[in-house]
């Protein structure tokens, strides 16, 4: 009896899916994080006529380690936002190809992101480059995506590999 797909391609991505899975918490926990901060900072500025300081540059912060902790996630089990218009069209065996080509081509895109980040963020490290209001040095923000995005062109390329070896078929995730 052979194993599915499904479970084919779950041997392939099992050494990333823990990673991803405490990601996704972090991200939900900085979520929470900032819709609790949003709520105090609304509340202060209407009812008490005190917002709360700095709460724009905090909520400036949390948005990217949101999109930056999900990223990975998202990109290993493919639940990015996708146009499968044509795909109806897609003969089964140019499936394959293509989904080994969607995800070279996301891991190339995502190295590129990958490789701009990590100059921004030796830029800052060697400005010293602070925020605002709270005086926090960027670097290590930028460091942190520049690992995460880094992570999730590893998954891509997990992806192709598991598209190339068939061991997962477009649309079975």
């Amino acid at each position: 009896m052979e194993p599915s797909p499904t479970h084919t391609a779950t041997v392939y991505i099992r050494g990333l899916t823990p990673a991803s899975t405490v990601l996704a918490g972090i991200a939900c926990l900085v979520l929470f994080a900032m819709m609790l901060l949003t709520f105090v900072d609304v509340m202060g500025r209407y009812v008490f006529l005190a917002p709360l300081p700095a709460a724009y540059e905090m909520i400036s912060l949390m948005m990217p380690a949101i999109i930056f902790c999900a990223l990975p996630l998202s990109m290993l089990r493919e639940t990015h936002v996708t146009v499968d218009l044509l795909d109806a069209f897609v003969p089964r065996g140019l499936a394959r190809v293509q989904g080994v080509a969607v995800n070279l081509f996301s891991a190339a895109a995502l190295a590129l992101v990958t490789w701009r980040l990590g100059v921004k963020t030796v830029e800052d490290r060697n400005w010293e480059t602070i925020t605002d209001e709270l005086l926090l040095l960027v670097w290590p923000f930028g460091a942190g995506m520049t690992v995460l995005c880094a992570i999730a062109a590893v998954a891509a390329l997990v992806n192709a590999w598991t598209y190339a070896t068939g061991a997962k078929k477009r649309g079975i995730s």
